[in-house]
């Protein structure tokens, strides 16, 4: 159905436009209007796409005026990676792009969700002084840090959201006009080494970091999640393990988050030190 959606929207700009304010306009199908706005810039060029994105984005300024910025980032940011992609032809480039993006929202979220941000850094601190009472001088050390990894928490996932949003965006692309071409360029994603150790490097002492810079490492691991996230499609792909391999993975992502999570951070790190993928190429060649 969404599939059907993309294509028809993909028939004149007119559509694309309805598409794009329908789904924007609904509640909790941002993401999928930010999908076909990325898919319109991916297809056509931001230019040709222009009065799309400038009418398709309406409603995104509706919720704004409603005190919901979620959609207008949403829509922006995934245009925005959409830009990136189709000028640079580089998936990682654009992952990167999108971790800088979402440091961008992290220090715009405060002006344009005030009163929300203050409640969700109030009972959070209320649930950890609760959990801690015991512990005073852990509480303490770590208070100043609550309000921007809450920050931080919800740039991230912003980020992650207009990533998949594009990532969509992308496959629809591939599937109408160059089947098989998505899978090959998204298993080849491997991050920089500099862009991955760095990353890693602050996870390791964020303890001693400044709460400012600790708000930003949930927004600077997305790139690296999708790497790993990468990685393993690519491995499933290469060893003909089958499509319900996938399937327990993203159940054990939705069960396990967390968890895996650092699994895949840690695997994307070691993936761009070494290349895993060619090593076992060559190994299966």
């Amino acid at each position: 159905m969404l599939k059907a959606l993309a294509k028809w929207s993909m028939d004149k700009p007119l559509n694309a436009i309805i598409a794009i304010v329908a789904t924007l306009f609904a509640p909790l199908l941002f993401w999928l209007g930010a999908a076909l706005m990325a898919l319109s810039i991916l297809r056509h060029g931001a230019k040709e796409a222009a009065n799309v994105v400038l009418w398709g984005s309406l409603p995104a300024f509706a919720w704004l005026a409603m005190g919901d910025s979620t959609p207008l980032l949403t829509a922006l940011g995934a245009s925005t990676l959409a830009i990136i992609l189709r000028s640079s032809i580089d998936l990682r480039l654009t992952l990167m792009s999108a971790s800088g993006i979402g440091v961008l929202i992290y220090f715009a979220l405060p002006l344009l969700m005030p009163d929300v941000l203050v409640e969700v850094q109030k009972q959070s601190e209320v649930m950890l002084a609760e959990a801690l009472k015991d512990n005073l001088d852990l509480w303490h050390s770590i208070q100043p840090k609550v309000g921007p990894l809450m920050i931080g928490a919800l740039a991230a996932v912003q980020t992650m959201v207009m990533v998949l949003s594009l990532l969509l965006a992308r496959w629809w692309q591939a599937a109408f006009y160059n089947p098989g071409g998505y899978s090959e360029e998204f298993h080849a994603v491997r991050l920089p080494v500099g862009y991955a150790a760095s990353v890693v490097l602050l996870l390791v002492f964020g303890s001693n970091l400044p709460p400012l810079i600790s708000g930003i490492l949930p927004v600077l691991i997305i790139p690296l999640i999708i790497a790993g996230i990468a990685f393993v499609h690519s491995m499933v792909r290469m060893k003909n393990l089958g499509g319900q391999w996938l399937f327990a993975f993203y159940i054990g992502v939705f069960l396990f988050g967390p968890y895996l999570f650092t699994l895949l951070i840690f695997l994307a790190l070691i993936d761009s030190l070494i290349d895993i993928r060619s090593r076992l190429k060559d190994t299966v060649d």
